[in-house]
């Protein structure tokens, strides 16, 4: 019986998890890993220490030699088009690849609005080694347009460099996902005291030879403009292929398509209704794919997650529910600590926020998973 072959489409972590699954699975089969940028996968989340003088390889999540070792043919190339008549992919070079299980994991790519002036050179996305280097060819004042995670280490790192750095946050406050307004107000202050400019409530009208300009007509310098504010999905092939889209690559708890020889996973993928957007999702989704993909039964089923980052050097930590009157917060300034919890109608602990001091986390993850009483929470944080 000829072995099996597989192909994924991806050089993020979710193809990654995708080709190791099935190696685990199947020990024979002939496995393809499909990466459009010129390496191997490496860990997105850390691109900002291109900034400095980290090399990319030290970046990477498993090198050459593993992919060597578990017989993982990579090829560094661009998929065109999915044939899922003939079940084979054609590549930017004219070739073709034959499969018996496709994966896409095609993840996301950064937004970048078509605003007057984005398309000059020196504007750019913040996903890829590629827009580090960009960044890094255009040196002066830099305003970065998002106050999520990587917007907020970018600016910090450019900062370290000593390189004038503006974050613009369209909300209210930054880090809309991971705090509230209590916690972002004691995060800004962090912020702006490392020396980081913070514009809230910032929409940028256009981006002119000098500046980025807002619609209240706030101004401000940039010799480099970087977009932060989130990520789309990478659809096209899927698409193109006749896959059953919504906002991304319609997928069952099998990370099966419509199509059962095809599996999806990770940032392109939406699984009842939704796009995560995250690592250890992608990772889990990934995992499940390439099982399945080699022959495997697996299910994913999802895991709440914490969100756990670094930003301006310091750590945040939230988890569960933070929405909600019911709360009860703390603060050391000088020290730069910071926590809070939620309670839910019923007097339980649904949520917490961490800022610098992380000691307690493990300890308030599990009170949020055993919906703690009210006053035994409060007691962890004394």
């Amino acid at each position: 019986m000829d072995a099996k072959r597989i192909i994924v489409i991806g050089g993020g972590i979710a193809g990654l998890s995708a080709v190791q699954a099935a190696r685990e699975k199947d020990g024979e089969a002939r496995i393809h890993l499909i990466c459009g940028e010129k390496t191997v996968p490496y860990y997105r989340t850390k691109i900002y220490d291109l900034l400095g003088e980290t090399p990319l390889d030290k970046l990477f999540v498993r090198n050459y030699q593993w992919f060597i070792d578990k017989n993982i043919q990579v090829i560094n190339g661009r998929v065109t088009a999915i044939d899922r008549e003939n079940k084979q992919i054609q590549l930017a070079d004219g070739s073709n690849l034959a499969y018996d299980a496709l994966v896409i994991a095609t993840g996301g790519q950064g937004r970048h609005p078509a605003l007057p002036g984005s398309d000059q050179e020196r504007v750019t996305t913040f996903r890829t080694a590629a827009d580090v280097r960009r960044l890094r060819e255009s040196p002066g004042p830099a305003v970065i347009i998002g106050g999520g995670v990587l917007g907020l280490e970018a600016a910090w790192h450019l900062s370290l460099k000593g390189r004038p750095v503006t974050v613009i946050e369209r909300g209210d406050w930054l880090l809309q996902r991971q705090l509230d307004p209590e916690a972002a107000a004691f995060f800004l202050r962090i912020a702006e005291s490392a020396g980081i400019g913070i514009a809230l409530r910032g929409d940028v009208s256009y981006i002119d030879e000098k500046n980025v300009v807002l619609t209240d007509s706030r101004a401000f310098e940039a010799a480099a403009v970087i977009f932060a504010a989130g990520t789309e999905p990478v659809t096209g092939l899927a698409q193109n292929a006749g896959l059953a889209c919504a906002k991304g690559v319609v997928v069952d708890e099998h990370m099966a398509t419509d199509d059962p020889g095809v599996f999806a996973c990770g940032d392109c993928a939406e699984f009842q209704g939704r796009l995560e957007g995250r690592w250890p999702v992608s990772m889990a989704q990934g995992a499940v794919a390439g099982e399945n993909a080699a022959g495997g039964s697996a299910v994913y089923r999802p895991q709440p997650a914490p969100y756990f980052i670094n930003a301006m050097g310091v750590n945040i930590w939230s988890q569960g529910n933070i929405n909600g009157e019911d709360a009860f917060s703390c603060r050391e300034t000088a020290a730069k600590n910071f926590a809070k919890l939620f309670f839910s109608p019923e007097q339980t602990l649904q949520g917490a926020i961490l800022i610098g001091s992380t000691a307690k986390a493990m300890e308030l993850k599990k009170a949020i998973d055993q919906h703690m009483a009210k006053a035994e929470a409060i007691k962890i944080l004394s």
